[in-house]
């Protein structure tokens, strides 16, 4: 059992998680810097890459939190079968692989093709819940630095609330009466 596939992987996601729990990823900062080398950001969008920065946040978003939720959840539920979560994992997983090619998540996409490969092996619903809670810890730190370098100074550049005064001014300006 020591030298079993899905231990080995939880080991490697417990180490790896370690590792970046106080070090972000080269991936993550890259983002951070509008280095994009991993594809064409920003190509067709008059050299902005916000665009591929928005999904990378909403893809680590989604998954890390409902998705992988969700999935902890059926992996612990003793009326979900092994067979029927092998089945979903890797469809509710496809766009953690997406962030590796997609988005030059380099990290994510490792370990995400070696969840693929593995899956199928597990034999015991007690091995699956072990990884499933491994890969999620190691997930969701990664979200966190996404979350962390994400631009939000951004928001209240464009797209403050307005509030009646400047309605009223924005209304004085365009030269519209307002009450």
């Amino acid at each position: 059992m020591a030298n079993a596939p899905w231990l080995e992987l939880m080991k490697d996601l417990e180490k790896e998680t370690e590792k970046i729990f106080e070090t972000c990823p080269d991936e993550i900062k890259r983002f951070y810097y509008g280095i994009i080398t991993h594809s064409d950001a920003g190509k067709y969008a008059k050299d902005q890459y916000f665009g591929h920065w928005v999904h990378l946040y909403g893809e680590y978003y989604s998954y890390s939190s409902t998705v992988m939720t969700s999935m902890i959840g059926w992996a612990a539920d003793p009326d979900f079968s092994l067979k029927q979560f092998k089945k979903l994992f890797v469809p509710l997983s496809a766009g953690a692989i997406g962030l590796g090619l997609y988005a030059g998540q380099e990290t994510l996409g490792k370990y995400t093709k070696r969840m693929f490969e593995l899956i199928e092996k597990i034999e015991t619903k007690e091995q699956l819940v072990q990884l499933m809670q491994a890969w999620a810890t190691f997930v969701s730190r990664l979200y966190w630095w996404v979350h962390w370098y994400f631009p939000w100074g951004v928001g209240p550049a464009i797209a403050h609330r307005k509030s009646p005064e400047d309605i009223r001014e924005m209304a004085r300006l365009a030269g519209v009466e307002y009450k």
